[in-house]
């Protein structure tokens, strides 16, 4: 049978990794999850005390840090479905996730996309329809399609960009709606978070892609070593 893992990355997270690891943990059968170095509150400590492996990597861009985290695992199971901190999923999800990797193992199909929902509220009542930021007006987000389950088939199936990290090297992908729920619409305001810093941070990013040319996105392999 395949082995599934959970695996992410995740920086100050304190406030809902365990909400998170919660979701998913009863559905796969280890967690892995790389820490950016700049955290500086409770996530590892959290994430260690459910069990997690966790290591604590350098940033330096998105595409080398998911590469990190693909690097790790490339040798722990077979698939990796990947849930950020600030989502869940419901247990008819993590129940059809076993169902999907035995269905498509010896396949060609190496990843497949989830619809995700965004919500203003943990008691998911209150959905969040668009992009509130957009000078043009709401623009309808769900499906908002995810491919969070990947074959783990490291270097072939890699991620690249500085930002928002594209997952290359996949040979076939389908499609599953089945929501993942996602709150970052509802944790960010609470924590004051600036989406201006955010935003200019991406622009340095992409700058330094056009820089490297982007070839800053391979691992550091000692460091992921066990």
């Amino acid at each position: 049978m395949p082995k599934l893992i959970h695996s992410c990355f995740v920086k100050d997270e304190e406030h809902c990794i365990a909400m998170m690891l919660e979701s998913v943990l009863p559905y796969v059968e280890e967690s892995y999850i790389v820490i950016d170095d700049r955290t500086i509150d409770s996530t590892e400590e959290i994430a260690k005390s459910y069990g997690c492996h966790t290591k604590r990597v350098k940033f330096e861009n998105f595409g080398k840090l998911k590469n990190n985290l693909m690097y790790w695992i490339r040798d722990k199971a077979d698939w990796s479905f990947g849930l950020a901190a600030d989502e869940l999923i419901t247990p008819s999800f993590g129940y059809e996730l076993k169902h999907i990797v035995n269905k498509i193992h010896t396949t060609d199909v190496d990843g497949v996309y989830f619809s995700r929902r965004h919500w203003r509220d943990l008691e998911m009542n209150i959905e969040v329809k668009g992009n509130e930021r957009d000078l043009k007006g709401e623009s309808e987000w769900y499906p908002d399609w995810q491919q969070r389950l990947l074959r783990i088939d490291y270097p072939r199936i890699h991620a690249v960009r500085y930002v928002h990290e594209v997952i290359v090297g996949v040979r076939k992908s389908i499609y599953v709606q089945n929501d993942i729920h996602h709150f970052n619409t509802y944790w960010k305001p609470k924590l004051g978070f600036n989406w201006n810093e955010m935003l200019l941070f991406y622009e340095k990013l992409k700058l330094q892609q056009t820089i490297e040319s982007g070839s800053n996105i391979w691992p550091d392999e000692e460091l992921m070593e066990e």
